[in-house]
């Protein structure tokens, strides 16, 4: 019976994304038919994910009125703009929705407080949600349309993602199974490489991160360069390249520079320009807040870590303007444009269990992102401008 709704599903969605309007968002009647059942389904050993996620997580569901056992229409719209930030449309092993309640061995996350519910991805709800996920085509932006050249990618790049570092792990390791930007297939049991058919998989990801003619400007040879060779400031992998003239940056450059630039020079992906007068009176004051049982973020920041701060001034209890752009041109590399939960800044001091970083030195500043410190940071990040 199970399979056979599944295959009614199935063929409603196929029929939706032969209409073009269709295939460019995700469908609210069968997120409120299909989708939403599933977050208050009954699992042994488990609670429901409605009991969780009504209480101020990440993924905030609406309150169910005393005594009802669904959500009505203006609910359900509130739950499905809350639970599409956590999908990438058309991609359910992306998508944190997905990823985050599936056990690791299959291919899940790392993490979820509210326990492992799928330990499979043939799991009747994993594929309703897989289902509807791929019922929406990818955002166009994140699907460039370059030059680049799969087959020295297959040959000469992904190599690279296989290569065991110092640290005894390669960056397969992390990268199939944390639900980051650059997200690549499993290696199947046994396996030291990828299918073609998994490459071509790889190669889809991997370009969104390259700005096509131009490495320095490409995230993919930019995040694991040391700083002060013109790498971004931290990786949680580590720094593997000291310099430009490291033979896998050369590989990765000369990639790269198959394809022609995107007219204008821009990057590959981008982003709403970020506001400097709201980063000044707005973000900054976040720095230097006192928080109990915690050091200021200024005291630690203005040492040499990833985040330098400019020191303060003797007596001065604020930046002055100068020192407000050098600490905005730091801050901003720690951010995703548009993106908040791509945005280190804002991911590191957030508890695990909301969704944040494994670590973070100084501690763990916000329980949730429906703090009022993240969510100041959170409009920064998606552009809101000064008043």
């Amino acid at each position: 019976m199970q399979l056979a709704r599944l295959a009614i599903i199935g063929a409603a969605l196929a029929v939706q994304a032969a209409t073009p309007a269709a295939a460019q968002s995700l469908d609210f009647q069968v997120f409120r038919t299909r989708v939403q059942p599933i977050f208050l389904a009954k699992r042994a050993g488990h609670a429901r994910c409605y009991v969780c996620h009504s209480a101020g997580t990440n993924f905030r569901l609406q309150r169910l009125a005393p005594g009802a056992k669904d959500w009505n229409d203006e609910q359900s719209r509130k739950n499905f703009e809350a639970v599409q930030r956590l999908v990438a449309p058309g991609d359910p092993e992306a998508s944190r929705l997905l990823m985050h309640p599936l056990a690791e061995e299959a291919g899940g996350d790392l993490f979820h407080s509210g326990g492992k519910h799928w330990d499979s991805q043939t799991n009747a709800e994993w594929r309703t949600m897989a289902t509807w996920v791929r019922s929406a085509a990818p955002a166009a932006a994140s699907s460039p349309a370059t030059a680049l050249n799969f087959q020295f990618y297959a040959t000469r790049v992904e190599p690279i993602f296989l290569k065991i570092r110092e640290s005894g792990v390669a960056c397969v390791n992390c990268h199939s199974v944390m639900a980051t930007r650059f997200r690549v297939q499993p290696l199947a049991a046994g396996s030291t490489r990828w299918s073609e058919a998994q490459s071509r998989q790889n190669f889809e990801v991997v370009q969104r991160l390259v700005a096509p003619g131009e490495p320095p400007k490409s995230r993919l040879l930019l995040h694991p360069l040391a700083p002060e060779a013109g790498g971004d400031p931290v990786h949680t992998g580590g720094k593997f390249w000291k310099d430009q003239n490291d033979p896998e940056w050369q590989t990765l450059a000369e990639w790269v520079r198959t394809a022609p630039p995107v007219a204008g020079g821009a990057p590959a992906a981008s982003g709403p320009s970020l506001d400097f007068d709201f980063f000044r009176t707005r973000v900054q004051p976040i720095f230097l807040a006192k928080r109990p049982g915690h050091a200021r973020c200024y005291v630690c920041h203005s040492a040499g870590t990833n985040l330098r701060l400019q020191r303060l001034a003797p007596g001065a209890t604020a930046w002055n303007e100068e020192q407000s752009r050098k600490n905005f041109e730091m801050v901003q590399r720690l951010v995703a444009p548009g993106d908040p939960e791509a945005s280190r800044l804002l991911m590191h001091p957030l508890a695990e269990e909301a969704g944040g970083d494994l670590f973070h030195s100084g501690g763990k500043h916000w329980d949730s992102k429906n703090n009022p410190e993240w969510q100041t940071l959170a409009q920064w990040v998606r552009g809101q401008k000064a008043r």
